[in-house]
């Protein structure tokens, strides 16, 4: 049985997991702000300055199933150590990089932890929480997305002033994991798995069967098409205000960051109204990626008397989205066993983003033509509704054993 944790310790662990995700973020996000920075000592154009971001989720797409099996064999608690781990060697290597190369081998070990801490923290969750507990916290856990992000766009300008260097910001990054990870060591436990509790009631299951229920696939593809336009238009958002409205480094990244802060108050939303809806909740992912193509196919054609409406709109989304996406994991998944492995296709399918989103769209807008990414953000944007739509009109796979 799972050895029961009080109210208390459950949300003492949360916000340990929490903290450590959302120094993940900041550290995948510092980059974006000193994009302009990094080409110029550099000198590559936009499409390798996106590899910077997109390296970052190779890590994430690779070690997606890989982190379930590895959080299975060793436990949450040691996974998370490790995860923030790499993440503090990642920074450290960034930092002390002389050139391209070498910060690109410092963000793909940095992936590392960000790719193993997207499986674990919301695979915590779902085991220290009861099922009509979980709404909630996976819908604050969402926001960790938009909160690090947040910060390290408005954080990292300051920081490179401060110091004179964009180095310093991969230094504050290493700082910052470090504490998460004695924190983690520190705070985290997590109730043993059990016959009657978070295992499967004496039946033999391999992870093969969780991988052939096709609504989580459709779930996952879902969130794949629908963050993507977010994510790529968030990421060159900067230098978009920057080029178009003639802002400043500082007042364009923290323009920018207005998309991420809304997030937060869209994630927590999701986790009440997940709890309050009974029965089937399936529609609410149709209802997400209709938003999200309506806020995000515009991001390059508003102007900046309408950018700051459009920015918490598009912040509202992604959070209600996101917190929607992660509750309903946990309701997929016909054993509790498989539930790593459902937010494993989650993981999978936000690296693949991750990884696409900042080359595609340096791609799309090479040269300054913004108003090229329009059309295709749509196109995008569609493909989601259409697999959102899909999973709703897609039955339930098997049997629930818990």
């Amino acid at each position: 049985m799972k050895r029961k944790c009080s109210l208390m310790r459950k949300w003492a662990i949360f916000s340990v997991i929490y903290f450590s995700c959302v120094v993940a973020i900041m550290n995948q996000f510092k980059v974006p702000p000193v994009m302009g920075i990094l080409m110029g000592q550099f000198h590559v154009d936009t499409v390798v300055a996106g590899l910077l971001m997109s390296l970052f989720s190779v890590t994430g797409i690779i070690l997606a199933f890989p982190g379930a099996a590895f959080l299975k064999r060793i436990g949450a608690k040691r996974s998370g150590m490790v995860a923030l781990g790499c993440i503090v060697l990642g920074c450290v290597v960034g930092a002390l990089s002389p050139g391209p190369s070498n910060l690109m081998a410092g963000r793909v070990i940095e992936g590392i932890g960000l790719a193993l801490i997207g499986v674990i923290a919301p695979a915590v969750v779902a085991m220290i929480f009861d099922r009509d507990e979980v709404g909630l916290p996976m819908g604050i856990l969402a926001t960790w997305f938009p909160v690090g992000s947040a910060i390290a766009f408005n954080i990292s300008h300051p920081i490179v002033q401060a110091f004179g260097s964009w180095k310093a910001s991969w230094w504050f990054g290493g700082a910052l994991a470090l504490i998460a990870f004695i924190l983690f060591d520190i705070v985290v436990s997590v109730p043993q798995r059990g016959k009657a509790g978070y295992g499967h009631r004496g039946r033999s299951v391999s992870y093969s069967e969780g991988l052939k229920n096709p609504k989580i696939w459709l779930l996952g593809l879902t969130f794949f098409f629908t963050i993507l336009g977010g994510l790529g238009f968030l990421t060159w958002a900067p230098k978009y205000f920057m080029d178009v409205f003639g802002m400043n480094m500082g007042t364009a990244n923290f323009t920018a960051s207005i998309g991420f802060m809304w997030s937060a108050p869209g994630g927590i939303i999701a986790g009440i109204m997940f709890n309050k809806i009974k029965g089937n909740k399936d529609i609410i992912i149709v209802i997400c990626a209709v938003l999200a193509t309506l806020a995000y196919t515009p991001g390059f054609l508003v102007s900046l008397q309408y950018m700051y409406v459009l920015l918490a709109a598009i912040g509202l989304v992604t959070g209600y989205l996101c917190g929607t996406i992660w509750a309903m994991v946990p309701g997929i998944m016909t054993f509790p066993a498989f539930i790593p492995l459902g937010m494993s296709v989650i993981a999978l399918m936000q690296g693949l983003s991750n990884f696409l989103a900042a080359p595609l769209w340096g791609y799309f807008v090479d040269g300054n033509n913004w108003t090229k990414a329009v059309m295709p953000t749509a196109v995008i944007q569609i493909l989601g509704v259409i697999c959102a739509i899909a999973f709703v009109r897609t039955k339930r796979y098997g049997h629930r054993y818990f």
